[in-house]
């Protein structure tokens, strides 16, 4: 790998480095000849690179990998065209062998554990898609454009945009979308969605905030096109769901299926239970949960999301013994959902469980629960909050649901 690429104007600052373990971000960690630390992207553990650095600061700085002085055995060719130094900022890994990724994913995982909830353990990161190593599976894809309407991805932590004609890890249906389009809206954040095997894809369309951040000032569906749907539907453990453009749902197309076993396992459901479905989105587990449990039984569901809790009761017709709130998961919501249950699941956002939410799970009847999250760190900040609570971990799973990139699903089961 070696290349020159811009970095903004900015005066370009080198080194030569050697890459340790892997870091939060996608990079590995480094140090200069003053020891201040670096974090490298594009590299591997154990190789020496030429590095640029992108972003400064007194005792930390940011850089990119572009030539491999030493290399690792782990390295092979990136599949896609627009990853690497100065492109797309989207995949972290797509240099590094499949196995080896699921090296890296496990000592970040390992790593986290014990350094915020002190917890060691050994981890065993599960394979989903060993076909195509990753590529082509996911069924959600968010796209920028630029002035002349291109599809385009951003750089790594950046607004600048990338051309690209499509996305290698979208699922065949989203490529054919990306591809086949020939004219976009300018300046627009625009997302393809595409779950249901026989179903066309959905594409939202928001215009961009001023300045190209992401994210947009509005979501129009884009319904001109008799390709497209204006609402997707799947099925999951023999359950029916529709969900929205723009509304979450898990992004690996065998996320939903994958995860939904999961928590079905870890909450050791019976016929008559009564549970809560925290941070319940368009209701993927609280319809299985229901789906146990039955009309003896009872779930109640929370998200902050209006539109997601619209796509929950529609999803949860037929199971009046079910009930979602539209609320935000806080205290108050959750001593309301958790007021006779004795089982839980929650799979928040990235930023992970609110505080007070937490607080009154632990004092709720709650015996028995399901943590369900995409980021280690704050998987690990809940986990020591429960820990501390007299919860104790039973079981962690973690699952290879976003290959080529950093991140990793974590399931853990806990019980007091």
């Amino acid at each position: 790998m070696q290349g020159d690429h811009d970095y903004g104007g900015a005066p370009r600052v080198e080194l030569e480095l050697e890459l340790g373990g892997p870091a939060a971000g996608g990079g590995f960690i480094a140090h200069d000849d003053e020891g201040r630390v670096i974090f490298v992207r594009h590299g591997i553990t154990g190789e020496r690179v030429r590095a640029v650095i992108t972003e400064s600061h007194a005792t930390w700085a940011r850089a990119d990998a572009v030539e491999v002085l030493s290399g690792s055995p782990d390295r092979v060719p990136a599949p896609c065209p627009y990853a690497g130094p100065g492109a797309c900022g989207g995949c972290d890994y797509q240099h590094v062998a499949p196995d080896a990724q699921l090296v890296l994913k496990r000592l970040r995982v390992e790593e986290q554990l014990r350094a915020i909830a002190r917890v060691e353990l050994e981890i065993h990161v599960e394979r989903f898609a060993p076909e195509r190593a990753g590529l082509g599976t996911r069924t959600r894809v968010r796209y920028a454009t630029d002035r002349d309407g291109q599809l385009s991805m951003r750089r790594n932590r950046s607004h600048e945009l990338v051309a690209v004609d499509t996305c290698a890890l979208g699922v065949a249906r989203i490529e054919a979308v990306s591809r086949s389009t020939t004219s976009w809206p300018r300046d627009a954040e625009v997302e393809v969605v595409a779950l249901g095997a026989d179903e066309p894809p959905s594409v939202v369309v928001a215009a961009r905030r001023r300045g190209g951040a992401q994210g947009g000032t509005g979501r129009v569906v884009v319904m001109d096109d008799p390709g497209l749907s204006p609402r997707q539907s799947t099925t999951v453990a023999d359950h029916h769901f529709d969900v929205s453009p723009g509304v979450f749902w898990q992004v690996h197309q065998r996320g939903p299926e994958v995860l939904a076993r999961a928590v079905l396992d870890g909450l050791e459901l019976s016929a008559g239970d009564r549970a809560c479905d925290l941070y319940c989105g368009a209701g993927l587990f609280t319809k299985t949960i229901a789906g146990v449990v039955g009309p003896t039984g009872s779930v109640w569901g929370v998200d902050a999301s209006r539109e997601a809790i619209a796509d929950a009761r529609r999803n949860l017709r037929g199971h009046p013994w079910a009930r979602v709130e539209a609320a935000r998961v806080d205290r108050r919501s959750v001593e309301r959902a958790a007021r006779d249950a004795t089982l839980a699941v929650f799979d928040p956002p990235r930023r992970g469980v609110d505080r007070g939410a937490l607080r009154a799970l632990c004092a709720s009847g709650v015996r028995r629960c399901v943590s369900v999250s995409c980021d280690p760190a704050t998987f690990a900040r809940d986990l020591r909050a429960l820990l501390d609570e007299g919860w104790r971990l039973e079981s962690l799973r973690a699952l290879d649901l976003f290959e080529m990139t950093e991140h990793v699903e974590l399931v853990g089961v806990l019980a007091r």
